[in-house]
């Protein structure tokens, strides 16, 4: 099974809708990135499907991931991973720390790590976090260069596949020969992203 992007790379669930639409410069950075309206398109499922292709095919895969990838479903990934990482930046940073303490005279402003126990716990959660997004970004990353196919297959969908007129905040792009898969999209305020899954029943459920 290959045609669920993120569940072919992943897994995921739902994200909660903004109270208005935003432009551009309203949008938040995520992970260090800014949104990119103009490259990256998301007005419309066939605009989302598209802007993955483009990030994909322009090794934009850290955009890709914390822009165009169902949001829920990268944050609660990330979150996941951060917590496992946690235990081994914690003692990365208090050893560098303890390094800083011997010699603060060698030390940017920018580079100290906080001696404050909540500062120090903060930072922790800062690099723990960052780890944990390069981590996915790798794994989406090595996913797309080991299987060709999984970018093969989106093309086609959106070549030839039927993309809904009036999709509401849901949408399921198929092909009239394949019964068993589908690319699906959610709508969160209002852009789109591609979801987790490639069937009615999403990555996780049970039958």
């Amino acid at each position: 099974m290959r045609l669920a992007f993120a569940a072919a790379l992943l897994a995921g669930t739902a994200a909660l809708a903004q109270e208005r639409p935003k432009g551009p410069d309203e949008i938040p950075v995520r992970y260090g990135l800014p949104y990119k309206a103009k490259a990256y398109p998301q007005g419309t499922p066939k605009e989302a499907l598209e802007s993955v292709i483009a990030a994909a095919d322009k090794g934009e895969v850290s955009y890709l991931v914390a822009h165009l990838l169902d949001p829920a479903f990268v944050d609660g990934r990330v979150g996941d991973r951060a917590r496992q990482f946690e235990p081994a930046v914690e003692a990365g940073l208090a050893r560098k720390r303890d390094a800083q303490r011997q010699d603060p005279a060698g030390v940017r402003d920018e580079d100290r790590v906080p001696v404050e126990p909540d500062k120090f716990r903060a930072r922790v959660a800062a690099d723990a976090k960052s780890a944990a997004f390069a981590q996915l970004v790798r794994d989406v990353g090595e996913k797309l260069a080991d299987d060709p196919e999984v970018l093969k297959d989106l093309r086609r969908f959106n070549r030839q596949g039927t993309f809904p007129e009036n999709p509401g905040e849901a949408a399921k792009v198929g092909l009239p020969e394949v019964r068993d898969r589908a690319v699906y999209l959610k709508k969160v305020g209002d852009r789109w992203y591609v979801e987790n899954r490639q069937s009615e029943e999403k990555v996780g459920d049970k039958k």
